[in-house]
């Protein structure tokens, strides 16, 4: 099979589809696959085409070639625009894709009938997302950092120190979601020294999580009344909900920002798919924020991009093992992998999530039809 792995075009979206080391792997799979990456592809973050070279890709000058000549193609994010030109009934796409807040990815899908395979709507095994997760860890973790740096009257802030001082109280931060983005910021944030709460529908979910058993954090239901509790005072505000293959619920609305001190600073982490911040929209890594209400907001999609790195040895050491059952079985075996089947989201000019399909009036297909 020729496996190509072009250079992400989205702003500053420095990760690779897979790492030197997973492209080797691929390769000692099966020595007649030819994997082809275009030059430059990580340079940025030390894997340099030396080391592709090596490990048994080719180098290709232009995305177009990759683009054109591969029958499957690893990417880490969605497709753009100006690349739907390149989706064909022949090829299989495996990549992240966030189809919820997209129709008009959504419809290329459609329109071209290729085959497209999206690692964060693998549950796995486990039902723990094993391609997702990762990227949710690293999303968290950040979405805390940013917070204590947009604090700074530099980025725009109140001018304050995230955990506070001798004499002076730390910055009360609201996390929105329990889940592994939300528990990740949560926990970043409780290291740097800031006063924690956590909203979240299913309390019982959250409550074995170290951080409240430990009362290092304040968990509350994410209902109106714990709402207005935890924003009151709120110097920042991470969104951390996800919900896959949907668009996200608007749990913060435009009416609670009254409630945070003027100068605060929202991250949200799913802006991607929609936000759970009524007033976020998305923004880039080259004009990360804008205001509403005295309030600082950050709402750029591809956060992770910029510690590409240790995201990209994430992303590819968790989607090798379906990279390499798409390349040597084909996609149809990948799909009866243990919590694989949900991977596939499109096929043959059909939609094959139904909350996609059905939210973009899209025709549909079952997964379970194609596999038998």
């Amino acid at each position: 099979m020729i496996i190509g792995i072009p250079k992400e075009t989205m702003n500053h979206e420095h990760r690779v589809g897979l790492i030197p080391s997973d492209v080797a792997r691929l390769r000692r799979s099966n020595a007649d696959h030819t994997i082809l990456v275009q030059a430059g592809l990580g340079e940025e973050i030390g894997f340099s085409d030396k080391m592709y070279q090596e490990a048994g890709a080719e180098i290709v000058s232009e995305a177009r070639v990759v683009w054109e000549k591969a029958e499957l193609l690893v990417k880490c994010k969605e497709p753009l625009e100006d690349e739907y030109k390149y989706l064909r009934k022949d090829m299989i796409l495996y990549s992240f894709l966030d189809l919820a807040y997209s129709k008009e990815l959504a419809q290329a899908l459609v329109d071209s009938k290729v085959t497209s395979v999206c690692g964060e709507t693998i549950p796995g095994p486990k039902n723990n997302y094993p391609v997702l997760a990762p990227m949710s860890e690293v999303a968290g973790k950040l979405a805390a950092q940013l917070v204590a740096e947009y604090f700074c009257t530099h980025r725009g802030g109140r001018g304050i120190l995230i955990g506070g001082c001798a004499g002076v109280p730390p910055a009360k931060v609201v996390v929105v979601g329990g889940g592994a983005v939300g528990m990740n910021a949560a926990k970043t944030l409780v290291g740097m020294g800031a006063d924690v709460w956590v909203l979240d529908v299913d309390v019982h979910k959250v409550a074995s999580h170290p951080l409240v058993v430990g009362n290092q954090v304040k968990l509350l239901y994410a209902t109106e009344e714990g709402i207005t509790t935890a924003m009151n005072g709120a110097d920042g505000v991470v969104g951390a909900v996800l919900v896959t293959a949907t668009q996200t619920p608007k749990v913060i609305k435009r009416e609670h920002l009254k409630l945070m001190h003027s100068g605060g600073v929202i991250i949200d982490v799913a802006c991607d798919l929609g936000g759970c911040i009524e007033t976020i929209h998305q923004t880039t890594h080259d004009e990360p924020t804008y205001e509403v209400d005295g309030i600082l907001h950050y709402g750029v999609p591809n956060m992770p991009g910029v510690v590409a790195r240790t995201a990209s040895i994430c992303y590819s050491n968790e989607s090798m093992p379906y990279v390499l059952s798409i390349a040597n079985d084909g996609w149809k075996e990948m799909l009866k992998m243990p919590g694989a089947l949900e991977g596939l989201n499109a096929y043959d000019g059909k939609i094959a999530l139904k909350t996609i399909a059905d939210a973009f009036s899209l025709p549909y297909i079952d997964p379970k039809t194609l596999i038998g």
